[in-house]
C-alpha cells in the first residue's frame, strides 16, 4: 500500500509524515485547498480533511486504507501476541471507577476497543477463537441508550416506535422531514441516527452539523424539528439542565449521582460541557446500571454450570464461551434474562449471535 501511494505521488516519501504528505497532496498533486484547515506546517491531512478530498484523486482512498492498516498493525497485530498468557488467553482488567457514567472500562489491554466498524478491522477479531468444542455467544442490548431516553422522557412518539418494533432512526427521519416511510432516504436515516445518539450526548448545532456532514443551518433546522416532534424529549432535556443547575448534581433512576459544580461556571465552555454531562448521565448511566444488573443475573444463573462462562463485556454486550451443543439453549435463556432484568416502560431487546470466533459475532 505504501509503494502504491508513492507511485501515485510520483516520488518516494514518508507516508507517516503529515508535513511531507501535505506537500505531496497540495503542492505536487495540486488538490483543492478550499475548506481545508491550515496549521503551522501547511494544510492539514487529518482524517476529516481527507474525507473532504474524497473523489478528487485515488491517492486519498489509498492513504485512508494505509492509515487504517498501519494502526491495526502497530496497535494490535504487533502487540496482541505478546499479551497471550500460558493458558492461551488474553486477560484484561475491568474498572468501575474510570467512566463517570458507570460504564465498565477495560485496560491492559483494552478489549472493548478491538475494531469492528471496518471489514479490515474485523479481521483482528477473527483471531480470537473459542476453545475446542466450544463457541462464543454474544448477547447485545439493541439501542439501549435510546430506549432509556424514551423511558426517562416518557416521550409518546418514541415509546410508540419501540413498542411497535419500528426502526427508531427511520421513525425520527419521518417525523423531522414530515414524510412517509417509503420516502425516507438513506441520507435522511443517517442524519436522524446521528441526531438520535447526539441528543443523548447533549450535542448542539455545531456538533450535529459535523457528525451528519451538513451545514449549520440544516443542522439547526433538523434539531428544531426534532425538538418539536419529540417534545417530551425536549422537556426532559430542559428539566434535567434546570435541576442540575439548582442541585449541582444529576442522578440515575437507580440513585447513582454525578456531581457537576462546574454547571454554574461563568466560563461558557465549561458550563456547556457540564450541561452535556448532565443530559448524558441519567441516560447512559441507567444503561450502564442495567448492563451490570444483567451481568449479575446471567452470572448467578450459570455460576454452577461448567458449560457456560462469561468471558467479556463490551458496553451493551456480554460474550459467553459455551459448549457447542448447549449454545442455542444458552443464547435463548441469556436473551430472556437480560430482557427482563429492569422494568423500563419500553421493551428491552437483546440480539443474540453464535460464532466459533469473535469475528463471526
Amino acid at each position: 500500500m505504501e509503494k502504491k501511494i508513492q507511485e501515485l505521488a510520483g516520488k518516494s516519501f514518508n507516508v507517516n509524515s503529515t508535513q511531507q504528505l501535505s506537500i505531496i497532496l497540495f503542492e505536487d498533486l495540486k488538490l483543492p485547498t478550499e475548506g481545508i484547515k491550515k496549521n503551522k506546517t501547511g494544510y492539514s491531512t487529518a482524517a476529516p480533511e481527507l474525507e473532504k478530498l474524497k473523489g478528487t484523486h485515488e491517492i486519498i482512498e489509498k492513504i485512508e486504507t494505509y492509515r487504517e492498516l498501519f494502526k491495526l498493525k502497530t496497535t494490535y497485530l504487533d502487540n496482541i501476541p505478546l499479551l497471550i498468557k500460558e493458558d492461551g488467553r488474553i486477560h484484561t482488567t475491568f474498572k468501575q471507577e474510570v467512566a463517570a457514567t458507570g460504564r465498565l472500562s477495560s485496560e491492559n489491554p483494552n478489549l472493548q476497543n478491538i475494531p469492528i466498524k471496518s471489514d479490515i478491522g474485523k479481521i483482528i477479531r477473527v483471531a480470537f477463537e473459542a476453545e475446542e468444542e466450544k463457541v462464543f455467544v454474544s448477547a447485545d442490548y439493541s439501542q439501549i441508550d435510546l430506549r432509556v431516553m424514551a423511558h426517562m422522557s416518557n416521550d409518546k412518539k418514541m415509546k410508540e416506535a419501540f413498542w411497535a418494533g419500528e426502526d427508531i432512526h427511520t421513525k425520527t427521519a419521518m417525523e423531522v422531514n414530515n414524510t412517509t416511510i417509503s420516502k425516507v432516504t438513506k441520507k435522511m436515516r443517517q442524519e436522524a441516527k446521528a441526531l438520535n445518539f447526539g441528543i443523548i450526548y447533549g450535542m448542539g448545532t455545531f456538533g450535529f452539523a459535523q457528525s451528519a456532514n451538513i451545514s449549520r443551518a440544516e443542522a439547526k433546522k433538523f434539531i428544531d424539528e426534532y425538538m418539536e416532534n419529540f417534545s417530551q424529549v425536549a422537556q426532559f432535556i430542559k428539566n434535567t439542565k434546570e435541576s442540575a443547575k439548582k442541585d449541582e448534581f444529576v442522578e440515575t433512576e437507580t440513585g447513582r449521582r454525578r456531581y457537576l459544580s462546574e454547571i454554574n461556571s461563568p466560563n461558557f465552555m465549561v458550563q456547556s460541557a457540564a450541561e452535556r454531562m448532565a443530559i448524558n448521565m441519567p441516560i447512559q448511566g441507567l444503561a450502564a446500571d442495567i448492563m451490570k444488573l444483567a451481568m449479575i443475573k446471567v452470572y448467578e444463573y450459570y455460576k454452577n454450570n461448567e458449560a457456560v462462562k462469561i468471558i467479556l463485556q463490551i458496553h451493551d454486550e456480554i460474550i459467553l464461551e459455551v459448549d457447542e451443543d448447549k449454545a442455542p439453549e444458552v443464547a435463548k435463556k441469556t436473551k430472556e434474562i437480560m430482557e427482563k432484568v429492569y422494568p423500563l416502560s419500553v421493551p428491552l431487546t437483546v440480539d443474540v449471535k453464535i460464532g466459533k470466533n469473535w469475528g463471526e459475532l
